[in-house]
């Protein structure tokens, strides 16, 4: 015997086929970043200058906004100065300082050495000393070599590894906010980005105009 399929009866019933405006706000919520890189990076900076003994490596690279005193190029995004402000080293130890550990790292180099044989140790001693005392699960730690690197993948790592370190300066209620008299992302409001002078700089630039681009495409669609 041959099965037919018979036709569901028509009943006149009208489907509603569309998406409730809450379930549509959820699905672009879900897909919407919290923060850019960027925007982090300024956040960030922020936040740096309410830690004691910081202020030196905002005097040096930020009141001038020079990044080398020889050319005199202008740091025009907060992410290069970060990355600058972080291989040195010594600015890491600082950070971790603010937590008020039982044994403090040296924030000091010595100028007959070898510096940048000296910056990675420093560089290390503070990854060692997140990792020792629990402050950033090691998950979320970066590398020597990611600091070092030109690449803004491993950039975002290492920020993401500070951004913990403070929040936890933070919640120890360990950050002295009236330190800050200006806000240095003030700085980088109208900043634009210049032609890029050597690969980091071309890198980041496109990093930014990428994820710039994205943001603005996520806004289009809400």
């Amino acid at each position: 015997m041959e099965l037919t399929r018979r036709a569901a009866p028509n009943v006149g019933l009208p489907m509603d086929t569309s998406i409730p405006s809450q379930n549509m706000d959820s699905i672009l919520n879900r897909n919407t970043p919290a923060a850019s890189i960027y925007q982090k990076s300024l956040n960030l900076l922020d936040k740096l200058a309410c830690i004691n003994g910081f202020e030196t490596y905002l005097k040096s690279l930020l009141e001038d906004t020079t990044r080398d005193a020889k050319n005199g190029t202008p740091y025009l995004n907060p992410i290069q100065l970060l990355w600058d402000t972080f291989r040195q080293g010594t600015s890491l130890c600082v950070i971790y300082n603010a937590l008020q550990p039982v044994e403090p790292l040296s924030t000091t180099l010595d100028e007959s050495s070898n510096l940048l044989r000296q910056r990675k140790d420093r560089v290390y001693r503070f990854v060692k000393a997140c990792k020792d005392n629990r402050i950033v699960r090691e998950e979320d730690l970066f590398t020597i070599s990611e600091l070092f690197k030109d690449d803004t993948n491993s950039f975002v790592k290492v920020l993401k590894t500070i951004e913990a370190v403070v929040d936890t300066i933070e919640g120890r209620g360990l950050l002295d906010m009236s330190r800050m008299t200006e806000k240095p992302s003030a700085r980088f409001a109208e900043a634009q980005m210049g032609p890029p002078q050597d690969n980091r700089e071309r890198l980041i630039k496109e990093f930014v105009d990428t994820e710039r681009k994205y943001v603005h495409d996520l806004e289009q669609l809400q």
